[in-house]
């Protein structure tokens, strides 16, 4: 059994940060080691999350085809983009994909810490 914060470090944030970081470079011309320091991460992390080697791909799909967590996707990125602040944005994520049930399946053998 593991905890609920060990699910979300461990699943469900690099499945953010692969989308966060492929907008990044796709859309806004990033380097890795841009992303990198826009992200707090390391350039080997990026490019880790770039070849798709850091987040699971069904995760991934669920939330790139959902259109509430696309546009707030694209406004993380936004900010990420002009080296704003998008902690808030990550929050509404989390939670948006969560009140949807879209990680309910991940959450299924863990308990929650409070």
């Amino acid at each position: 059994m593991r905890f609920e914060s060990e699910v979300v470090s461990e699943e469900i944030l690099p499945a953010i940060r692969k989308i966060i970081a492929e907008s990044l470079h796709r859309d806004y011309g990033h380097t890795q080691e841009e992303i990198a320091n826009t992200m707090d991460l390391t350039q080997p992390a990026v490019s880790q999350y770039l070849k798709g080697k850091r987040a699971d791909s069904d995760l991934v799909e669920k939330l790139t085809d959902d259109p509430q967590i696309q546009l707030l996707v694209e406004d993380a990125v936004s900010k990420a983009a002009k080296n704003e602040s998008f902690v808030q944005e990550m929050r509404d994520i989390l939670k948006t994909g969560r009140d949807k049930g879209l990680f309910r399946e991940r959450f299924e053998d863990s308990k929650r810490v409070i």
